[in-house]
């Protein structure tokens, strides 16, 4: 802060220095108390008075330093030194300028809650007409309302404050008491337009200018620590006797500044310690109640989702145990409709053999009648002397090789009609078709069907039960063989077909065919075919069809019949996926 002293030529008196607080300049500072300076040097003429215009701050950092013995400032300034510096008031101005604050902006605002979020000019924080008496007001008005300005430090001169709001800086400003009316009347065509709003007007009559807060006890005249007692009451003598110009007063009560620095917590009433629980309710008394209620809002919400998550654990304890009922059943219901469908599946096979049952035996009676041949033959040689050792081990191998055609025929029936667990595996179905030939050769060789099989070159294999999957292939044949007991002789024949065809949805696969030349199917029985218990035979009960489409769909694939290109019959295809063994 720029510092100006004022002084006379050069004196060869003590000096006497006082600090004069600025606010509007130091050339109006050193102006203003002018007069007082003057009556000290007449009242003091073997010290040499000087006056030095300090800011707030500079003003503090003086009286650290002990440059100063005597200090004119606001009530406020006063109140804070007095309790840092140890300062103490001699005289109090009388006649001067209000101790008060005024509001000034453009018009716009009436009243001091329309502050709310506006931005307010001031010089200083610390500023007691500029600012704290305003604060002081606001937080008469709302608590909360000091916390919701924004505040613009424009630093001294005051008068910057002002400049502010008329800059647009600001929306509204704080200045000194009647300070309005002084700058108006300095320059009009700047500052004619600002206006003063949120007016006391008790103090605005009493002071003669528009004011926004009460008026507070003039500036003190006072002392510091280090000025002698004897020089303190030659100058309040000097000060009480003035006149003219500046005039003084004994001191007066400055307890309404420090009810409002109380009230406000700054100055010698700041916290500097530990905040009491009676202090802290008061400050955040508001921010408390919303926390107590949103606690009690947080305690009924806690209490009643509690009842909610242990209705819903009840509910849920009761939907598990239910569900796990259900699975339970389900498991159960799932076990006995497997063991149902594997006695199905037994009894169909079981059907298919018995379709077969005579053309098996009749099969099965050529092996033994030649090994019966070969004995009977044997035996007679024999008993005739004419039997060799050639003779034997060549009859021996005729009999074994009849043995083993009948053994293998038996075999193959027996692992088809066995109940046992679906077993999963790679299978070859060229090789499977060759297998079920043995079953199936008897009942067409007796029915006179000629059966042509085509199966393609490296076909990949398939993973599926070998049994069901053969029960399926025999259940086709024999429908099929069936189907052409009333065609012409000459004209029963059957064609097993078995390629690759990738399926647009499914993937790779295999399709199975068996094309028969028989009656074939009407379109009202086509639309039936493989459904559960309809049938076109006279004695079936519609069974065969449907478990082999039930077996196909359970390997992932697919079975359907249709009418061939050429001639009369019907072709029924399996699609089966290629998958890896897993």
């Amino acid at each position: 802060m720029l510092s100006l002293v004022l002084s006379t030529p050069i004196q060869a008196g003590e000096p006497l220095r006082i600090g004069v607080l600025d606010y509007l300049g130091s050339d109006h500072s050193l102006s203003h108390w002018a007069p007082t300076q003057q009556a000290l040097r007449t009242a003091l003429p073997d010290h040499d008075v000087t006056l030095e215009a300090l800011g707030i701050h500079a003003l503090d950092a003086a009286l650290t330093e002990g440059r100063l013995d005597f200090v004119i400032t606001n009530p406020g300034n006063y109140a804070d030194l007095e309790f840092h510096h140890h300062i103490s008031r001699i005289a109090t101005i009388d006649g001067d300028l209000p101790v008060a604050s005024t509001l000034v902006g453009t018009g716009q605002m009436t009243t001091l809650r329309e502050l709310t979020g506006k931005r307010l000019a001031i010089v200083d924080p610390d500023a007691f007409g500029g600012f704290q008496l305003i604060w002081a007001e606001m937080q008469a008005v709302d608590p909360r309302l000091p916390a919701q300005v924004e505040l613009v430090v424009t630093g001294y001169p005051m008068q910057g404050a002002a400049e502010a709001v008329l800059d647009g800086r600001a929306d509204a400003a704080v200045l000194r008491g009647c300070m309005l009316e002084t700058l108006k009347a300095s320059d009009p065509d700047r500052f004619g337009t600002l206006t003063a709003f949120a007016l006391d007007d008790s103090a605005s009559q009493d002071a003669g200018c528009l004011l926004s807060s009460p008026v507070y006890p003039g500036w003190p005249f006072a002392k510091t620590p280090g000025t002698s007692p004897e020089l303190a009451k030659q100058v309040a003598v000097a000060l009480l006797q003035m006149t003219d110009g500046n005039l003084w007063t004994v001191p007066l009560d400055y307890q309404p500044v420090h009810d409002l620095m109380r009230g406000l917590q700054i100055g010698p009433y700041a916290r500097t310690g530990p905040v009491s629980l009676r202090d802290f309710i008061a400050d955040y008394r508001d921010w408390l109640i919303v926390l107590g209620v949103a606690l009690m809002f947080w305690a009924l919400y806690s209490v009643r989702i509690e009842t909610l998550v242990r209705r819903r654990t009840r509910a849920l304890d009761e939907a598990n145990a239910q569900l796990k009922q259900e699975m339970i059943d389900r498991q159960r219901a799932e076990a006995a409709d497997r063991q149902h469908r594997r006695e199905l599946e037994h009894v169909a096979r079981l059907s298919i053999l018995g379709e077969m049952a005579s053309s098996i035996a009749h099969e099965l009676n050529q092996p033994l009648s030649a090994i019966s041949n070969y004995a009977q033959g044997c035996l007679l040689r024999i008993q005739a002397g004419r039997f060799s050792e050639a003779d034997m081990v060549k009859a021996s191998e005729e009999m074994a090789g009849q043995a083993e055609r009948a053994a293998t025929v038996v075999k193959r029936i027996r692992a088809f009609v066995r109940k046992r667990e679906s077993q999963m595996g790679p299978v070859d179905m060229g090789a499977l078709i060759e297998e079920s030939a043995a079953i199936y050769a008897a009942s067409a060789n007796r029915a006179g069907v000629s059966v042509d099989v085509f199966v393609a070159e490296n076909l990949p294999t398939v993973m599926a039960d070998r049994v069901q999957v053969q029960q399926v292939i025999l259940n086709l044949v024999q429908n099929a063989i069936d189907a052409m007991t009333d065609t012409d002789p000459k004209a029963r024949s059957l064609e097993i077909r078995s390629a690759r065809y990738d399926d647009l949805s499914r993937g790779a696969g295999i399709c199975l065919s068996v094309r028969d030349h028989g009656h074939g199917m009407s379109p009202e029985a086509m639309d039936h075919f493989a459904e559960a218990f309809y049938t076109t035979k006279p004695e079936g009960i519609g069974l065969g069809l449907a478990l082999s489409r039930s077996i196909v769909e359970a390997h992932g694939g697919w079975m359907r019949a249709e009418a061939p290109e050429h001639g009369p019959g019907l072709r029924v295809l399996i699609w089966l996926p290629v998958k890896e063994e897993t």
